[in-house]
């Protein structure tokens, strides 16, 4: 089960609304024949994967698998059914199916005389690698990631309404490959306007996310780099017409929106699962006063600017205090990388 843990980080975002899922097959003496994980959706789970490199044929073998198999026709036929087709006579599931459509792989596999046994033990690791997907099921809004780069004195630029470098580069490395495990990004109009930033995947491997831009009154630059990538813009400026949505998926909101109505929007229209936030101070501080961030990532550089624009005002900064944990920190370079989640 340790391995299939391990098999099921290399999932990529792509997954998505597939679970990341780690697979292996192996004989009565612990000998690993065959393993897999989930492949981009559409294409094979972890089960499937792990089987079709042995031509389906598993007869008298046993699975560890971290999630239920699933037992429904999706894209893919169930894996619960291929794993009885295959011949396995034992699994292990590290933790229950949440997911309503996909569940009674347990249940399936036990009446057709497969012996299941749920192994818990790995469930919280389980938990960690989904929690964007567990995220989306359990609430229908996307998991949320704050990102903030901020002076050794909280600044976030040393003048304000222009761009300032802050990070160093292996903590710039460390933002990209953030950006590539999440399904969106978004920013305010200001960081847009000011920054002029494609919000792509540069400095490692993997998949651009979907750039989404909150401009309430559209004060948004239609010459900026990011519209090339077709972002989804969320305005409550009534008079944006059709003129625009060759260049952005426009979101005509209510007047005074909530943060927390335009993630509904993401996940449930966009199949969005993920949202890094990276724009300013002030997209940051909505997220905190509406209680919305899931995680806050904070790199701080070692550079003092002894005055600018601040991340926190101090009311955005009490309710940081207040609401939110360290759970982890990294040192990258002259940078360090502070992650928060909300306290229990």
């Amino acid at each position: 089960m340790a391995r299939a843990v391990e098999l099921s980080k290399k999932a990529t975002v792509k997954t998505y609304p597939n679970p990341k899922v780690g697979a292996v097959i192996f004989d009565d003496e612990g000998k690993i024949v065959s393993e897999g994980f989930t492949q981009e959706y559409g294409r094979d789970h972890a089960e499937a994967d792990a089987l079709r490199k042995i031509g389906f044929k598993a007869s008298g073998l046993n699975m560890a698998v971290t999630l239920e198999p699933c037992n429904h026709y999706g894209k893919t036929p169930p894996c619960a059914k291929a794993i009885l087709e295959a011949g396995i006579k034992r699994v292990f599931v590290a933790k229950k199916e949440e997911n309503a459509k996909a569940q009674g792989g347990i249940g399936f596999l036990i009446q057709n005389g497969v012996e299941t046994v749920l192994h818990e033990g790995f469930a919280a690791e389980v938990e960690e690698i989904n929690r964007f997907f567990f995220k989306g099921i359990r609430t229908n809004l996307p998991w949320v990631t704050v990102k903030a780069a901020v002076s050794r004195d909280g600044f976030i630029t040393d003048k304000i309404g222009e761009r300032c470098m802050i990070s160093g580069l292996e903590a710039q490395k460390y933002v990209h490959k953030l950006r590539s495990e999440h399904s969106a990004i978004a920013v305010g109009a200001n960081t847009v306007n000011i920054d002029d930033p494609m919000l792509t995947v540069r400095l490692t491997e993997g998949f651009d996310p979907q750039p989404v831009v909150f401009s309430r009154n559209f004060s948004l630059n239609l010459n900026s780099r990011v519209m090339e990538r077709n972002p989804i813009v969320f305005t409550s400026a009534p008079s944006i017409g059709k003129i625009y949505t060759a260049k952005a998926k426009i979101e005509i909101m209510p007047e005074n929106f909530s943060l927390k109505d335009a993630l509904s929007v993401l996940y449930t229209k966009y199949k969005i699962n993920s949202v890094l936030v990276e724009g300013g101070a002030k997209l940051v501080s909505s997220f905190i006063d509406e209680d919305l961030a899931d995680e806050m990532q904070i790199i701080e550089s070692e550079k003092i600017f002894g005055s600018g624009l601040p991340l926190f005002g101090g009311k955005e900064r009490e309710i940081f205090e207040k609401n939110f944990d360290s759970i982890d920190s990294m040192r990258l370079s002259d940078d360090f990388v502070k992650i928060y989640r909300p306290k229990k």
